[in-house]
């Protein structure tokens, strides 16, 4: 992936989730995270009452992040996108 294929998400008016091809960055949650994707990170979501975006990664590390309703289809879109990297193998190097 290039730099112009770079894909942003908000998951709310204070969090947003960016990836660049390579690494998945979370800004304004706590504190900022990175993952590679040669650590396999995975995005998995809650609906209902307690919206919820997981970020697990192969150790098993998990990043939990709460998320707005209407920002679903973007961040679904994003999460395919990493998928898709994870699985063409990208790796350090």
């Amino acid at each position: 992936m290039s730099g112009t294929d770079r894909c942003e998400a908000p998951a709310s008016d204070t969090v947003l989730l960016a990836f660049d091809g390579r690494v998945l960055e979370v800004f304004g949650y706590v504190d900022d995270a990175r993952y590679h994707v040669w650590e396999g990170p995975r995005l998995d979501f809650t609906t209902g009452r307690f919206r919820r975006l997981a970020i697990t990664v192969r150790s098993g590390r998990r990043h939990s992040i709460p998320y707005d309703e209407q920002r679903l289809p973007a961040l679904r879109a994003l999460a395919d996108r990493i998928a898709r990297s994870v699985a063409e193998g990208r790796g350090p190097g």
